[in-house]
C-alpha cells in the first residue's frame, strides 16, 4: 500500500456556544480535513485543529504546510510512520496540527489495511469505558452556573470550567457554580495562563480551598516553568501543565523540574498519536499522570484521541466532547452513551469513523 495523493480542504465547525477562554473567544472553529488516498483504494482520514494562541497555526498556514508536505508523502508506505513523522517535522517543524492530521490518517490507513481498530496497533484496549466531562466556557458567574447545572442534570459528575480573568471574578464563578450544582460535583478549573504569575496564582488557589477542586490547569504563563514549578511546590492542589507541554521534550523538562503534577496531552500540540505515546511514556516513567485534552475536534480527531485513551491506562481523564457540541461534523462513528457520559471505544477498522 502506497500513498498516491492527498486531499486538503477547510473544515469549519460551529460550537453550540462560543468557546471563551482567558486568551480569546471562538464562535467558529477553522480547521482542516485531509484524505490520504492509496493505490489499494483505502483512504485515511485526518484532521488538523489549529489554534493561533496555542500552537501558532491558523487554518491558512496549516493548509500551506500540508501542501508543502504533500511531495514527502507521495509514494510512501503508511506503515513507515517513524520515517514519515521525522520527515514531516523536518519540513514543517512548527506545524504540530498539520503533523497530527497526517499522523492520524496514517494510523487510519494502517488499521484499515490490517482490518483492526487503531487501539490494537498501539497496545490494545486497556480499558473498556471512557468517562467524558464537558467544558463550561468563561462567562459571567450566573451564566456559567446555569450551564453547569444543565450539564449535571444530564448526568455529568465532573466539569471543566474556564477561568483566568480577574481572580476575584474567577472565585465568584466557582462559588456560583458550586451553589448551582452542589458540592459533590468535581470541578476542574482551566486558567489558560490567565493568572500570569506565581504569587497571584498561589493566593487564588488558597481561596479555592472550600470548593471541590480536583486540579488546577495551566495557571501561569506557558513559557515560565519557574513560575509553574513554584506554584506546584507551594500548593496542595495538583497543578497541570497544558500550554507548557507540547512535545515530548517539553514533558521531559516538566517532570525533571517538578514543574507540574499532571501533563495534558493534546494531539494537536504534540503532533499526533505517535508523539502522544511518547509523552504518555515519559509521564508513566516519572510517575506523573496525564489527561487527554481536546481542541474541540470533530469526530475524526476525537476518535483518534479516543484510541489513544483506550490503549493507555496512565491517561486518567478525557475531554473529548467536541462532537457533542459542534455543527458541521464531517464524520460519524464517534459515539457516546449519554445515559452514562461515556465514549464508546470504536472497534471498526482504523479510526472507526466515516465521512457523511
Amino acid at each position: 500500500m502506497k500513498i498516491e495523493r492527498i486531499e486538503i480542504a477547510p473544515l469549519n465547525l460551529i460550537p453550540q456556544v462560543a468557546l471563551t477562554v482567558a486568551y480569546g473567544s471562538y464562535p467558529e472553529l477553522e480547521y482542516v480535513l485531509i484524505k490520504l488516498h492509496t493505490d489499494s483504494g483505502i483512504i485515511g482520514l485526518g484532521e488538523a485543529s489549529p489554534d493561533p494562541a496555542v500552537t501558532g497555526e491558523t487554518q491558512a498556514s496549516t493548509i500551506d504546510a500540508l501542501e508543502r508536505l504533500t511531495p514527502a508523502l507521495i509514494g510512501r508506505d503508511p506503515f513507515d510512520i517513524e520515517a514519515i513523522i521525522r520527515e514531516v517535522e523536518r519540513i514543517a517543524p512548527d506545524h504540530p496540527g498539520a503533523e497530527a492530521a497526517i499522523d492520524m490518517a496514517l494510523y487510519d490507513l494502517m488499521g484499515k489495511q490490517l482490518n483492526m481498530p487503531v487501539h490494537k496497533l498501539i497496545g490494545g484496549k486497556a480499558r473498556s469505558t471512557v468517562d467524558l466531562y464537558p467544558v463550561v466556557p468563561m462567562d459571567a458567574p450566573p451564566v456559567m452556573a446555569a450551564m453547569a447545572r444543565q450539564f449535571t442534570e444530564q448526568g455529568f459528575r465532573a466539569l471543566k470550567i474556564k477561568l483566568g480573568s480577574d481572580p476575584e471574578i474567577d472565585i465568584e464563578r466557582v462559588k456560583a457554580i458550586t451553589e448551582a450544582v452542589g458540592g459533590d460535583i468535581v470541578l476542574r478549573p482551566d486558567i489558560n495562563q490567565g493568572w500570569s504569575d506565581a504569587e497571584t496564582t498561589i493566593a487564588a488557589i488558597e481561596r479555592l480551598a472550600p470548593y471541590n477542586i480536583e486540579y488546577i490547569e495551566q495557571p501561569t504563563a506557558a513559557s515560565d516553568l519557574d513560575a509553574l514549578a513554584k506554584v506546584t511546590a507551594a500548593v496542595d492542589l495538583p497543578i497541570m501543565a497544558d500550554e507548557s507541554c507540547h512535545r515530548p521534550a517539553d514533558a521531559l523538562e516538566i517532570v525533571m523540574r517538578g514543574a507540574a503534577d499532571i501533563l495534558n496531552i493534546k494531539l494537536m500540540k504534540c503532533g499526533g498519536i505517535y508523539r502522544a505515546l511518547q509523552i504518555a511514556a515519559i509521564g508513566e516513567a516519572a510517575g506523573v499522570p496525564c489527561i487527554l485534552g481536546s481542541m474541540g475536534e470533530s469526530s475524526i480527531g476525537s476518535a483518534a484521541a479516543l484510541h489513544l485513551m483506550a490503549a493507555r491506562p496512565s491517561i486518567i481523564a478525557c475531554e473529548l466532547i467536541g462532537p457533542l457540541f459542534l455543527s458541521g461534523d464531517p464524520a460519524t462513528g464517534f459515539e457516546v452513551d449519554m445515559s452514562t457520559g461515556q465514549a464508546i471505544i470504536p472497534e471498526a477498522p482504523g479510526l472507526g469513523v466515516s465521512l457523511r
